[in-house]
């Protein structure tokens, strides 16, 4: 009889730790979070995501790409929804 491996689920942030050099690039970025280079660079402008400036580009710290992808679950307030009043009252 033939036996059955057990199948293990990887952590995907260390997965994405496995993937990824320690620094870099907006491309990599856009890559890992599934978004447009100019997402990325939105999100720098507006101060949701650190970077460095090398030269005319932006450098990433993974581990703070990292920390700000997991920063807010599904279903978490976001700063943005603290700052929205939603009025439950019919007139």
């Amino acid at each position: 009889m033939g036996t059955i491996e057990s199948v293990t689920t990887s952590d995907p942030v260390d997965e994405l730790r496995r993937l990824y050099p320690p620094i870099l690039t907006t491309a990599h970025v856009a890559e890992m979070m599934h978004c447009t280079i100019g997402d990325v660079r939105d999100k720098v402008h507006r101060g949701e995501l650190e970077a460095l400036r090398w030269g005319q580009q932006f450098r990433f710290f993974r581990e703070e790409v990292l920390a700000s992808m997991t920063r807010y679950r599904p279903g978490d307030p976001t700063p943005d929804d603290e700052n929205v009043r939603v009025d439950t009252e019919r007139n």
